[in-house]
């Protein structure tokens, strides 16, 4: 347990605060070296640690970069800038179209998807405008939780809780939509008060673009419509992984003649990443440390329902910050099945919600985060972790209340 506790707080310490002086290790980089520690410790075997790494997650991920490698190629996100930039008018009113079309996008697809197709976006938007970047990405990472957590097609572990307690999608959605749209208002008032000196109202001046990229309409066309198959496939029970990878196969064979500069914009440290920390977080739950802090914290899911519903959103905010939010859910099944019946259904519905909100707590709280500032990164754009915390902790602080409250 020790070695594993240590293991741990090192690799936390690589891959969510960036800025250690001498030490210039990405979060890639820091996610494998915590993996490779565990093995050699002897926290987990070596068989132990390929099975703790999630494929279907990797494999998911993989399609869809190679999705939207293809629609890069094709010229799809410089005509989005250009319609961006259309609606915008001003510094502030930028900063709300990306809270609210995030939101709302992300409530109706995966939000890693959104985040892995906006993040571009945004870099190019801002570059162009000489914008600041690191708000409006903490924008697009925050709220892409905030929408995707009134929807079981919204994130991964929505989607495992709608099919562990068999609450059907419009019940769902009915049930935790004012959560969402609740904490999308708190991020606009946050974000707007935070950054009022650099984001103003101030008319926008649009630069004209350095060069008019022609629209490649075959490639759009591929992309596009393997991209709508995979909604389809998703839609009717396909699991992601196989969803996914079916619509990289089939945009890879409809634009055959492009696959090596499609796959350039893969980003393929992503897959390391994760794969290190599935064997972290494996890590710690064999020696369990995970396990003992639901105990503590959490505790069972008997008594009065909103003392069980506050222990459960204490208990999930802190192990979504250890081990992710996916993982996290996963740690609370057992306890939530054990539930009394009358309480089972109010308790699922606030897994759901606090999960996904208590994501948005710390740079590495969520996926879609990591996507994000990832993504910022790879374009020599770094959001520090204290910065991003100044809009993380009081949003999830407030978020978690609000929903605590309406659960």
């Amino acid at each position: 347990m020790t070695a594993a506790a240590l293991i741990f707080l090192l690799t936390y310490l690589v891959v969510g605060i960036q800025q250690i002086p001498r030490l210039h290790l990405g979060r890639p980089a820091g996610a494998m070296l915590g993996a490779a520690a565990m093995v050699a410790f002897g926290v987990v075997t070596f068989d132990e640690a390929k099975n703790a790494i999630d494929l279907d997650t990797i494999l998911f991920l993989l399609g869809m970069m190679i999705v939207l490698g293809y629609l890069e190629l094709s010229g799809f996100f410089a005509v989005l800038e250009r319609r961006v930039l259309g609606f915008a008018r001003s510094a502030r009113s930028l900063l709300v179209l990306v809270i609210v079309s995030s939101g709302v996008l992300s409530a109706l697809f995966m939000n890693d998807t959104i985040c892995l197709m906006l993040a571009p976006v945004l870099l190019r938007v801002t570059k162009r405008l000489g914008l600041p970047a690191a708000p409006y990405l903490i924008a697009l990472a925050v709220s892409s939780n905030l929408g995707s957590a009134c929807s079981i097609v919204g994130n991964p572990q929505n989607a495992f809780i709608a099919v562990r307690s068999g609450i059907a999608l419009l019940p769902f959605a009915s049930a935790l939509w004012p959560v969402s749209l609740a904490g999308l208002a708190v991020a606009t008032g946050l974000l707007t008060f935070v950054y009022r000196h650099q984001i103003t109202g101030s008319p926008l001046v649009v630069p004209p673009p350095h060069e008019e990229r022609p629209l490649q309409i075959w490639l759009l066309t591929a992309a596009l419509v393997s991209g709508g198959g995979m909604l389809v496939a998703l839609a009717c029970g396909v699991s992601p992984a196989a969803a996914a990878m079916g619509a990289a196969a089939a945009v890879v064979l409809a634009g055959a003649t492009r696959p090596r500069a499609a796959l350039q914009h893969v980003d393929w440290s992503l897959p390391l990443f994760f794969g290190g920390l599935f064997v972290v977080m494996r890590g710690i739950g064999d020696a369990g440390i995970s396990g003992a802090i639901v105990n503590a914290i959490a505790g069972s899911a008997s008594g009065a329902e909103a003392a069980a519903t506050a222990r459960l959103a204490a208990g999930v905010t802190v192990l979504s910050q250890l081990v992710s939010n996916v993982p996290a859910v996963m740690l609370f099944v057992p306890t939530l099945q054990a539930a009394p019946a009358e309480t089972a259904h109010g308790l699922w519905l606030a897994l759901a919600a606090f999960s996904t909100l208590a994501g948005n707590l710390t740079i590495i709280g969520s996926v879609a985060n990591v996507i994000v500032f990832e993504a910022a990164r790879r374009e020599g754009v770094e959001v520090g972790f204290f910065e991003y915390l100044r809009i993380g902790l009081p949003l999830t602080v407030l978020s978690l209340l609000g929903a605590w409250i309406w659960v």
